[in-house]
């Protein structure tokens, strides 16, 4: 799961292009020499003397010619000088590219073009040589799976490169390599250094783990501890990290609004076009509301280095059961095409990917309700990622995301399980025949657009400043109307649509030219808008066709219009104290301001609009200290908070209700965080362990005063528990690893006791495992392992209506290459394991239509290409 790679900087920069990746080696001439390919030991730092100045001192060398001949390794690359000798290259290693820059050189070849040769050998994808804009030369040799390795020597004057193919393996450690990260601080810094449990989800993982299914959830579940275990749901509601509410970013916009309604912050974005996924473990306001259990950061994917590069991937997928698949309506399938451009100041990616999903079945090869899952969905993305260099210190960035999922159920619970004695498993039962839905949409829909502009400059008053500005836009309709007259006297569907739009603005300002202390301070702004209505159906038409037709008639309001505006002003200092120690500690002011203007409720209430002020500060202070070069020990105190839902009490406030008189909120919910840990990077084993304890005073809820407003719930609630993770390499062949993650949490009751919380708040025990072997060269297998445990001490205390039980699942995943990409295998509870997760557990003893099982063997197949 750790990644040893460097990236230069996950918010937009790469290179001179707007990058991502920036992977940096060096190459030595003298005689013949290994040009190695490794990951970089180090960044990739300009000259101690300007490039210019250096030129204006020195000759250029003219490269009048370049010969390219296949040789039986591979290629040989003449550089031909006319007997004047070149200075060696420095290089780096980007993606499949090796990179090398020649400062001394110009290219002047005959016909006044650059060089390139596409595939002058099998395992070369291109080789090209041009001159750059701020001098001299650039060599670039980009492999089909791997970076080449290259000799370098010299022949009657010339520079000789002796080219041979990469060839891609399993793992790919270096044991100088530093893992850089920047959502823990906002800035970027060395893994090692941060005093906070943080996973980083590489894009090899994430397309490894997309071999078995497209589930945001279910990835994180397999690879970060603390995260709890799938629900079988499409929103995240059941799902927390360290049992706390999560805050999900998407290039640094956020996904969480504070309507509740249907949490699918995860189902946003096709996991193909993520880059890299952060998650800081734990309370984190740096970043603003909702981190109380912890942030995950998505970073969609960046531009390849290459001048152009192209991406096919297509798959199918199906249950299966005694060696055959089930029915033609479990069937599956995907496709995703996506284009990168790169040149040395501009950068370009294109991505778009369709899915189409069948009805799940269950171990026993029944058919699964379709309802909150994503069964039965049409699923479109496409992202658009911009990048331009301005100048040596300045780079502007523009992301455009789309996504759209839709749900067209045939098959749905079946309400008579209910009148059946003893806890029964939901069972699904299609549609009538000739249902319709008549002028309103016909099914589940999530709609979510990201538009977000960046700006970076390197050297602004001896500073670095960034900048953001971001729109976001998410819709959704719930799906299958319903007939809720018992409740609210209404046939119903319920669409509702929030609006984000705001800004980041930061800077880190260093104390000394070492940069051993420097000061990141800036402001976040968002302003959010939402509501919620419902679709009110012709209650005679359905009745007369018996559940068959849904004629829309009205639409009201059920959350009514309502702007949360969010303002916080941070800053974070980072200090070196010596080569061991390293203290990181900041503060947070928050601001939030609700309104809402004069409405009336879906229940014909009159409401006299109004503002709501909050107001706090939250803080945090670390400290990372270096044991040895490989073992890092950290401590820290972080704070996060919440605000309670709005929209939960606008909908049903009482006749005569005013939102400014009789809503008390004084400030939002905190939680306290204190952590303790050891972080372990060897040559070949990564480990972690980390225990927790988080403490909040107030609840998420509000409750009434006699004679006075709604004031937010005395909750006290206390969460604490153990995490670890990993990863051994024991050779070139095999990667083994494991996370285990068991917490415990009480809230305090009516008689200041602390009672056990719930299952869906703290889930069971939870331990992941895998093995993974390259069984032959370019034949990679995988056996990955999932436990939830028992738990019964929310049972126990009242909390749970029954024992949660445990269950195991195993998958599979292989892939081998093919015809110059790679066809890959996936296959999910591998032994067709009859189980419940958790969630459909918790519901099981008052709401058997929830109870659902989780599918049984489930078969992927894909391939994908690039070119």
């Amino acid at each position: 799961m750790n990644s040893l790679t460097k990236v230069r900087r996950l918010t937009g920069k790469q290179g001179s292009c707007g990058l991502a990746l920036c992977l940096s080696g060096c190459l030595l001439m003298s005689s013949p020499t290994s040009w190695a390919t490794e990951p970089a030991s180090e960044a990739l730092e300009p000259p101690a003397t300007p490039v210019r100045d250096w030129m204006a001192q020195t000759a250029q060398v003219s490269i009048t010619g370049i010969r390219v001949d296949e040789t039986e390794a591979g290629v040989q690359i003449v550089l031909e000088t006319a007997g004047r000798e070149l200075t060696a290259p420095s290089s780096r290693t980007v993606g499949n590219a090796l990179v090398a820059d020649i400062p001394d050189a110009v290219l002047d070849l005959p016909a006044g073009e650059p060089f390139e040769q596409f595939s002058p050998a099998a395992g070369i994808a291109l080789v090209s040589v041009t001159n750059q804009p701020e001098g001299g030369v650039r060599i670039s040799i980009t492999g089909t799976d791997a970076p080449p390795q290259v000799e370098v020597s010299t022949m009657t004057g010339n520079l000789v490169l002796s080219v041979t193919p990469g060839v891609e393996t399993a793992v790919d450690v270096d044991e100088d390599a530093i893992q850089v990260v920047v959502t823990a601080t906002r800035t970027e810094e060395e893994l090692q250094d941060i005093p906070r449990s943080v996973t980083v989800i590489t894009r090899e993982e994430i397309e490894d783990q997309t071999r078995l299914n497209q589930d945001l959830g279910d990835i994180l579940s397999q690879l970060v501890p603390g995260f709890s275990a799938p629900t079988g749901r499409t929103n995240t509601f059941g799902q927390s990290l360290r049992g706390r509410d999560i805050s999900v970013l998407i290039d640094g916009v956020p996904q969480n609004t504070n309507l509740g309604s249907i949490p699918a912050f995860l189902t946003t974005i096709d996991p193909q076009a993520i880059e890299r996924i952060e998650v800081v473990r734990g309370p984190n306001a740096i970043y603003g509301a909702q981190a109380t259990g912890g942030l995950i950061n998505i970073i969609t994917r960046q531009p390849d280095e290459a001048p152009i590069r192209h991406t096919i991937d297509v798959g199918g997928s199906g249950a299966i059961a005694n060696g055959a698949f089930l029915a033609e309506d479990g069937f599956g399938y995907r496709a995703r095409y996506s284009v990168s451009a790169t040149t040395d100041t501009e950068s370009a990616l294109g991505s778009i990917s369709y899915q189409s999903r069948g009805v799940y079945y269950d171990a026993n090869g029944d058919r699964i309700p379709s309802e909150y899952r994503d069964a039965e969905t049409d699923e479109v993305n496409v992202l658009v990622r911009l990048g331009a260099e301005l100048d040596p210190v300045q780079r502007l960035n523009f992301t455009f995301n789309y996504f759209r999922q839709e749900q067209d159920a045939n098959y749905i619970s079946d309400p008579e399980v209910e009148e059946i004695p003893g806890v029964q498993r939901a069972r699904a039962i299609e549609l009538p025949e000739g249902t319709q839905i008549i002028g309103a949409p016909d099914g589940g829909q999530l709609e979510t657009t990201n538009l977000t502009l960046q700006y970076f400059n390197d050297d602004l008053l001896n500073s670095q400043l960034e900048g953001q500005v971001f729109f976001r836009d998410y819709a959704f309709v719930g799906g299958l109307p319903r007939d809720s007259r018992e409740f609210f006297d209404f046939i119903l569907q319920s669409p509702g649509d929030t609006q984000q739009w705001g800004g980041r603005l930061q800077v880190n300002t260093p104390f000394n030219p070492e940069e051993t202390a420097s000061l990141l301070w800036g402001v976040d702004y968002v302003r959010e808008n939402s509501s919620q209505s419902f679709n009110i159906f012709d209650p005679e038409a359905f009745d007369e066709s018996g559940g068959r037709i849904f004629r829309k008639i009205d639409q009201i309001d059920f959350v009514p219009p309502y702007t949360l505006n969010d303002l916080g002003i941070f800053a974070q200092l980072q200090w070196d104290i010596s080569d061991r120690l390293a203290l990181s500690s900041g503060a947070r002011y928050v601001n939030l301001r609700v309104n809402a203007d004069d409405y009336t409720t879906f229940e014909g209430n009159d409401v006299e609009g109004g503002t709501l002020n909050a107001e706090d500060f939250v803080f945090n202070a670390g400290l990372a200290y270096d044991i040895t070069e490989a073992l890092t020990a950290f401590t820290s105190f972080s704070q996060g908070f919440s605000l309670p839902d709005i929209g939960r009490v606008l909908r049903f406030a009482p006749a005569g209700f005013a939102v400014e008189a009789d809503i008390d909120l004084t400030q939002p919910q905190k939680v306290d965080n204190y952590e303790i840990g050891l972080r372990g990077n060897w040559n070949s084993v990564q480990a972690s362990l980390a225990g927790f304890y988080n403490y909040s005073s107030l609840g998420t809820n509000f409750e009434p005063t006699e004679g006075g407003p709604l004031r937010t719930i005395r909750a006290p609630q206390q969460v604490y528990g153990v995490e670890a993770a990993l990863d051994w390499q024991p050779g070139d062949d095999w990667r083994l690893g494991s996370t285990v993650a068991g917490l415990e949490g009480e809230d305090e009751n009516e008689d200041g006791e602390f009672t056990a919380l719930n299952s869906l708040v703290i889930p069971p025990l939870k331990i992941t495992a895998y093995v993974e072997n390259e069984t032959l060269p370019g034949w990679r297998n995988r056996l990955q392992l999932l436990y939830s445990g028992d738990r019964d001490r929310g049972f126990e205390a009242g909390t749970d209506d029954a024992p949660i039980d445990s269950y195991i699942t195993l998958d599979l995943l292989s892939s081998v290459s093919l015809g110059g990409g790679e066809l890959s295998l996936g296959i999910q509870n591998l032994l067709n394991t009859d189980y419940f997760p958790v969630y459909s557990q918790f519901f099981a003893p008052f709401s058997e239509t929830s109870n659902t099982a989780a599918p049984g063997r489930w078969v992927t197949l894909s391939y994908r290409r690039t070119f």
